[in-house]
């Protein structure tokens, strides 16, 4: 078996920009910046009113390579990808309706609107690499929503700006490479020369956002399939404790149930014990303990930031409790954000709605409730939003989400006017 050469992730991005100048130039990808090239010659030959598909199919090529170089490296490998087969074709269709209607809105805006359009230009290059990126760490709703982008931005910090700064600089160079080969140079040659550093450039930047998230992954809450393939070939103490557990549990469930009870009681554990621990008390109906145990794994999950993950455990729980909630206000408020952003309105009313009722007189209660209020409206629910905003402008009057109840309210019955 070839040997598979990984990335470093605690490499500096700043060291990725430099070394990353090479990526376009190795194994499949320099092929395929050529290949794409010589087939976007072929635009330059009459060709009965072919010339638009052809530029077309030839720019769709490669930005679903380019985005396969990206998941590659957001994943941690080293080389680029032999070829395009790994991407999800709902990605990749994003990915081109993103990137077609971006770069449109930048060409097009300083033309229909001078130089307030220049400023239309820079916010779509500015967001169009976090887009992109949102596509591979979170999927197509995540890369639609301006949320996701500025918590992302947040996350990355200031590596993100220098790879705006990086795209921004390579974009100018296309465009000057452009003007001076094809309106300056000899035309054939010159528009040859033109598509290999465009492509070059396309494989380089999406290659940069790759590399981005494989440093920041753990910020971001992505896992690199390069870890999942180390743990395969070097399984550590806690895979082959899994691996035991498994096999006592062919023959005795409540046996290897108590040897991860203890393994649990340790402390951190990584997540396929945890779930294989729940399918074990789950076989045996020992329902309150997964309950119990759903408290401690969702408050861990939300202390190291994965919340997602922890929603789902949250939902586990749910279908055996309908009334349950995290038992802690520095986990229930932030799993409730975390759903109402995510586009789970149902999710979130009831952990909002188990915040209020918990801890009234925490500080944050009125701050739930205004979040119950809203996921009632976004539900069409709007009699029970409208009676929940009165019973909180009555229990928390003059507070500062009083505001924004008395809006709602406006908005549900513009009949009846409310005052404070």
């Amino acid at each position: 078996m070839p040997r598979v050469a990984l990335a470093d992730a605690s490499m500096p991005f700043n060291q990725r920009i430099v070394v990353g100048f090479r990526y376009p130039l190795r194994g499949a990808a320099i092929v395929t910046v050529g290949a794409i090239a010589a087939f976007d010659l072929l635009a330059y030959f009459p060709m009965m009113g072919l010339r638009l598909l052809v530029v077309g199919l030839g720019w769709v090529a490669l930005y679903t390579y380019a985005f396969a170089c990206l998941r590659h490296t957001a994943d941690g490998f080293e080389d680029p990808p032999e070829m395009a087969m790994h991407s999800e074709n709902q990605a990749a269709i994003a990915l081109i309706v993103i990137q077609l209607t971006g770069n449109a809105l930048a060409i097009l805006a300083p033309l229909l609107f001078g130089i307030s359009g220049l400023l239309i230009s820079l916010a779509v290059a500015f967001v169009l690499p976090v887009m992109t990126m949102s596509l591979t760490f979170d999927g197509v709703g995540a890369a639609l929503n301006p949320l996701t982008w500025v918590a992302a931005i947040g996350r990355i910090g200031a590596d993100y700006f220098k790879l705006f700064g990086v795209v921004l600089v390579t974009s100018l160079m296309q465009a000057g490479a452009q003007y001076a080969m094809q309106q300056r140079g000899p035309l054939f040659l010159g528009t040859a020369a033109y598509y290999l550093i465009a492509n070059y450039f396309a494989i380089y930047n999406f290659h940069l956002m790759g590399a981005l998230i494989h440093h920041h992954h753990e910020r971001l809450g992505y896992r690199p399939e390069a870890e999942a393939l180390v743990e395969a070939t070097n399984p550590d103490d806690d895979t082959a404790l899994l691996a035991h557990v498994n096999q006592i549990a062919h023959d005795d469930i409540p046996g290897a149930t108590d040897i991860l009870t203890e393994r649990l009681r340790e402390g951190l554990a990584p997540a396929p014990m945890h779930l294989r621990y729940r399918q074990l008390l789950r076989a045996q109906e020992r329902m309150p303990e997964l309950l119990v145990h759903g408290q401690i794994w969702i408050a861990a999950l939300v202390a190291g930031g994965e919340t997602r993950r922890a929603l789902g455990v949250v939902q586990d729980c749910m279908g055996i409790d309908a009334s349950f909630v995290p038992d802690a206000t520095i986990t229930c408020g932030p799993l409730a954000d975390t759903a109402a952003h995510a586009g789970m309105p149902r999710l979130a009313l009831q952990l909002a709605l188990g915040y209020l009722r918990l801890w009234p007189g925490d500080a944050g209660a009125p701050n739930y409730g205004l979040v119950a209020v809203q996921m009632h409206f976004r539900l069409e629910e709007r009699e029970q939003a409208a009676t929940l905003a009165r019973a909180l402008l009555h229990a928390y009057p003059g507070h500062p989400v009083s505001q924004d109840l008395m809006d709602m309210l406006d908005t549900l019955d513009p009949s009846c006017p409310v005052t404070p």
